[in-house]
């Protein structure tokens, strides 16, 4: 076999590899930060410390705001400096019970954070600080995705990210 036939595919297939543009999409970025998440309001999650609920929290929050992030500002960056959480439903004091209870009429989610979105460049398209507080939490007791982990805190982040006017 000749070698230049041999070759030739391999020729063929590395230039057209090298002449296509590599189109590559940054994916967006949340980073969740606490001021002495030990003094929060309520931040026990299934009935943990601050430290690990803090981590968990984080977590959680940032995997799901995420998507939304990506298709507010593609390739974004959003900071999130919580201050305060109170987080939806309340622990029963009878029984020594460490199970979250948000049946019935529950207390509201609510936060009080910083926040810097900036864009891939790292423009800063939007900062401030606010208290969003999820009202809607004690009338959507129909929807079974109600009994996932921090529901009501995912959904009303997502709803405030969508809100969130950029510049």
């Amino acid at each position: 076999m000749n070698i230049q036939h041999a070759l030739f595919p391999t020729a063929v297939l590395s230039c057209i590899l090298a002449s296509t543009p590599v189109v590559s999409a940054q994916s967006a970025t949340v980073d969740v930060q606490y001021v002495q998440p030990a003094k929060f309001t309520d931040f026990s999650i299934y009935g943990r410390g601050a430290q690990w609920s803090a981590s968990y929290f984080a977590t959680q929050i940032s995997d799901d705001l995420r998507p939304a992030l990506q298709r507010k500002v593609s390739g974004g960056r959003l900071t999130l400096r919580f201050t305060d959480i109170d987080l939806a439903g309340h622990y029963p004091s009878r029984g020594g019970s460490s199970a979250r209870v948000v049946r019935g009429q529950i207390r509201p989610a609510r936060m009080s954070f910083a926040f810097v979105l900036q864009d891939s460049s790292g423009r800063t398209l939007a900062s401030g600080s606010t208290r969003i507080v999820d009202n809607s939490s004690t009338s959507s007791l129909a929807n079974p995705r109600r009994s996932q982990a921090l529901y009501y805190e995912k959904r009303m982040l997502e709803r405030w990210l969508r809100s969130l006017k950029t510049s």
